[in-house]
């Protein structure tokens, strides 16, 4: 059959069209299987806190606000008393991703290899106070200090203080493992322990309520990795997908509470319970401050080692290095670059 040379470019234009349609459909197809499935069952994480402070509230913010969903992710946030019972409830598997600090070591005195691997707070916001009485660090021989438990930040840290104020711990001072910091400030009230140290908003209430501040360990810590993301290294290596996906819901938390303070303040008012004073003094401590960009701080994590090989609680010093993941802040950092 003869072919009428009007028709030619139309069927070529024609078969051109259907190729386009069919790459365009793999494409497509490429993309949505990348994606979390319209309908499919939300994988659980289970994101284990140590304590309400307002570091959290971007992490809340994301929940409340649905950011976790196109993520494909079901996210639980548990809150324990004390780093100790955070660490125990990860060696349960009850806890897969956690929000603290010294509890990385803990998990490696356990023979657990886990790694810090995203920024929340990289300064101190310890302060140590005292009964009124007391007039200077010096003073706390003899004395004794409330701890939340034994090996947690606040045991770590309280150790650290009395070293430089010249005093042995447990020695020359009882350390008493008390709880959270709110019943710590409770104990000191109550008279049954002569100091502590505390953050906020303890510390506001000590101040207004007459207690004496004796040291803001931020002059002789300027660094610190306060909070932090950490998970098992195996998690971290298994479910990789998943921790991508929780970082990528929770930093649309962290942007909307810088852009949003109101919706931030409402929401420490609502989870921690703040009046609007202290909850408007805790964002502006707080929230500013969290890296978009996840960093660690190295030097804290190097002093946090320090500390504990110190206080003879480690068997070896580890290096930084084996105490963080830096991949997952480089893959998120290659995402933004590539938006």
């Amino acid at each position: 059959m003869r072919v009428r040379p009007d028709t030619v470019p139309q069927t070529r234009e024609r078969d051109w069209l259907v190729t386009c349609a069919r790459w365009a459909g793999l494409v497509l197809l490429a993309v949505l299987v990348g994606l979390p499935r319209p309908g499919a069952a939300a994988e659980r994480l289970t994101v284990g806190l140590t304590s309400l402070i307002p570091s959290t509230i971007p992490l809340y913010l994301a929940k409340e606000q649905g950011f976790f969903d196109p993520e494909g992710l079901a996210v639980q946030i548990p809150v324990f008393s004390s780093g100790t019972q955070n660490v125990q409830a990860m060696l349960a598997g009850d806890v897969q991703v956690a929000f603290g600090s010294i509890e990385v070591l803990n998990l490696k005195k356990v023979g657990r290899d886990a790694r810090f691997f995203w920024g929340i707070h990289n300064t101190m916001p310890f302060r140590l106070y005292s009964r009124p009485e007391i007039r200077s660090g010096k003073d706390l021989r003899g004395k004794r200090l409330a701890v939340s438990r034994f090996g947690a930040q606040s045991d770590t840290l309280t150790r650290y203080v009395l070293q430089h104020f010249g005093i042995e711990p447990v020695k020359e001072a009882a350390i008493l493992q008390i709880g959270s910091t709110p019943a710590r400030y409770a104990a000191l009230k109550s008279g049954a322990v002569d100091a502590t140290i505390m953050w906020f908003p303890q510390t506001l209430i000590a101040d207004r309520e007459g207690f004496r501040k004796l040291l803001d360990l931020s002059e002789i810590i300027t660094e610190w990795q306060y909070m932090a993301y950490f998970a098992p290294v195996d998690y971290l290596r298994t479910h990789r997908d998943r921790v991508v996906r929780f970082l990528r819901g929770y930093l649309r938390g962290v942007r909307l509470a810088k852009q949003t303070p109101e919706e931030a303040i409402r929401l420490l008012m609502k989870v921690l319970k703040y009046p609007r004073d202290v909850a408007e003094a805790g964002y502006q401590e707080f929230v500013p401050s969290i890296p978009e960009d996840g960093r660690l701080a190295l030097r804290g994590i190097e002093f946090l080692i320090d500390a504990e090989v110190k206080g003879g609680r480690l068997e070896r010093r580890y290096s930084v290095q084996e105490l963080v993941d830096p991949s997952f802040i480089e893959q998120l950092a290659r995402g933004r670059r590539a938006e």
